[in-house]
């Protein structure tokens, strides 16, 4: 029972916010258009069943002209008009065919707007990179500065996969359930006026055929959880695996060039054959499971049928009912023992609800999470001209312990500044929390209100077209053609101005020291106020790296330049070098000025 309200809160949890969206209107709307045909349904099944009842007794007394109207046209009984068989059927098919279309319909917009939403609160607010943060497990050691990984919760799969799964299989098991409740509610009353009383032993069991039904149904219910419910975590871990193999595919192809390099192939082979090794052992286990669980539930519904027969043909052969009431308390039977055994015969399926919707609100549950977490940090707008102030700027690692403390610092406007200090002492995250992506840090900044730009180490380049790539993350319609292909010759790249608007996967068309030029480029396109380089030309030569910093200088004269860097000729020409090993925990709390 635990289990099951757990059950519910998540899918009421991820529910709500669609059925309360400015798309309410059109969910409710294709929500109660989809029961009502679900009501429909079920009470012409129980009509045609009376139907069924009239053409097979006229086939069992050769009744010609009843048999053929109840086939195809009606039927007058003591207890009214009995609609024949294919006049019940066509409107049976036709509301099965519009209940199927609109449940698509809602399952398709159900998924597009928890797409949309989840889309923007994966991207909105950093909440990937802070995910990463917090989930990935990050490197914490003291000797190490904190990186952001890949976090194990899959978000391409849960965004791409399980959202379409959760609209489809919810709409599915809700709308089975109210089908099965409605059906048990119809035909109850049904089962137990057909079957009448059974004497056993002297003792008279009134509509006796409705506890046979109620006591197979439990047994049947009981057998098949305790084959099945094992299916549940193993379909789960089957979802993790499959998605680490498919990241390790990924990875692979997007380092093809540095495995081939190392001669690393043969260790990937390896490693990608032990995740796929998961796959296959896993999926081996739920095989043998299925399995069993499958023989089960077909075994259980075979003896379904055969079992009422026999128990129907009692009374059948004391000449108390017609042959085709038989047949119908063998349909009220099925049907009852169908809508008790909903759980028995749908467990695989409901476990693999249950394993989607399990996933999506702790994919879920990690987004509120991560969006939670706010920076500790005092932020002051300061002049557009002003210098930025740090003051008491403590940065912590996800697990608490100090990286930075107490620094205070004034970065002036205008100049070359240089950041140094060890690797791992703590400059990338100081860069972070200047951006405001880093959650871990306390203090406060005076920021001058100004344009600033961030450029990483390792440049992004988005799928799309060289000049989306140049632009980005701006609109390529906000610089002209002749800018871009100006920008484009002066940091080397004027090789590509033929290829601005072709689509490729430029990532691994440009070679690591090209796409650190076109980050420059898009510094030059912005023209921003501030600019923080994370050792943005690590992949240049001094020339190169001369040159480059020489441009923005010359292009963006009042520029201020914050730059991590290691390398000794870029240091000499800064005007302003920090050192961050002085504001280690245990140091002192120190004032730079340039």
């Amino acid at each position: 029972m635990k289990k099951f309200r757990r059950l519910v809160s998540e899918v009421w949890y991820l529910s709500r916010p669609y059925f309360t969206s400015e798309d309410r209107k059109w969910a409710w709307g294709l929500l109660l258009a989809v029961v009502a045909l679900t009501l429909i349904l079920v009470g012409l099944d129980v009509l045609q069943s009376f139907s069924r009842n009239i053409y097979y007794t006229a086939l069992q007394q050769r009744d010609v002209k009843n048999f053929m109207l109840g086939l195809f046209w009606y039927v007058r009984t003591p207890d009214g008009l009995v609609p024949g068989f294919f006049i019940i059927a066509i409107p049976s098919l036709l509301g099965a065919v519009y209940a199927t279309y609109l449940q698509q319909l809602l399952q398709l917009r159900w998924r597009g707007w928890m797409t949309r939403h989840m889309l923007a609160q994966w991207l909105e607010r950093n909440t990937a990179f802070l995910i990463a943060v917090h989930e990935a497990g990050l490197d914490t050691a003291p000797e190490r500065e904190s990186t952001p990984g890949q976090g194990p919760d899959n978000p391409d799969q849960r965004i791409q996969e399980d959202i379409d799964r959760f609209a489809a299989d919810t709409l599915t098991q809700v709308t089975d359930l109210l089908s099965n409740v409605i059906t048990l509610c119809s035909y109850v009353g049904l089962l137990w006026v057909l079957s009448g009383p059974l004497v056993v032993l002297g003792v008279r069991i009134p509509g006796y055929f409705l506890w046979v039904a109620l006591i197979y149904s439990i047994v049947a219910t009981l057998i098949t959880h305790l084959a099945g419910r094992r299916l549940i975590g193993l379909r789960m871990f089957q979802q993790k695996v499959e998605a680490d193999f498919r990241y390790a595919l990924v990875h692979v192809r997007n380092n093809a060039e540095s495995i081939a390099l190392t001669g690393g192939a043969a260790q990937e082979q390896a490693g990608l054959l032990g995740k796929f090794t998961s796959v296959y052992g896993n999926f081996l286990r739920i095989m043998n499971r299925t399995k069993w669980l499958g023989l089960l539930t077909s075994g259980l519904e075979v003896l379904s049928g055969n079992f009422a027969l026999l128990v129907g043909s009692i009374r059948y052969f004391a000449n108390k009912i017609s042959f085709g009431t038989l047949m119908q308390l063998v349909l009220a039977f099925s049907r009852v023992q169908g809508a008790l055994g909903w759980i028995a015969s749908s467990y695989a399926s409901l476990a693999e609800w249950r394993a989607n919707v399990a996933r999506l609100a702790t994919f879920q549950r990690t987004m509120d999470r991560a969006r939670a977490h706010e920076q500790a940090i005092e932020r002051v707008k300061g002049a557009a001209d002003s210098d930025l102030l740090v003051e008491h700027l403590s940065i912590m690692r996800p697990d608490g312990s100090v990286l930075l403390n107490d620094v205070c610092l004034t970065l002036p406007r205008g100049r070359n500044i240089a950041l140094t200090g060890p690797s791992g002492i703590g400059k990338s995250t100081f860069l972070r929390v200047l951006a405001g992506i880093w959650p871990f840090a306390a203090g406060r900044i005076v920021q001058p209100d100004a344009r600033m730009m961030f450029v990483p180490q390792t440049p992004y380049l988005p799928l799309g077209t060289l000049r989306q790539a140049l632009c980005y993350p701006g609109a390529v319609e906000a610089h002209t053609p002749e800018a871009v292909n100006a920008v484009l010759a002066k940091v080397g790249l004027a090789a590509f101005a033929g290829r601005l608007d072709e689509e490729a996967r430029w990532a691994e068309t440009l070679s690591a020291g090209e796409q650190q030029r076109l980050l420059f480029g898009r510094v030059l396109l912005t023209a921003p106020d501030w600019v923080f380089l994370d050792e943005s030309t690590s992949s240049l030569d001094e020339d190169a790296e001369t040159a480059l910093y020489s441009l923005l200088r010359t292009e963006l004269p009042s520029v201020t330049l914050v730059s991590i860097t290691h390398r000794p000729g870029l240091l000499a020409r800064q005007d302003v070098q920090l050192d961050i090993a002085h504001f280690r925990p245990a140091g002192p709390a120190v004032s730079a000025l340039g």
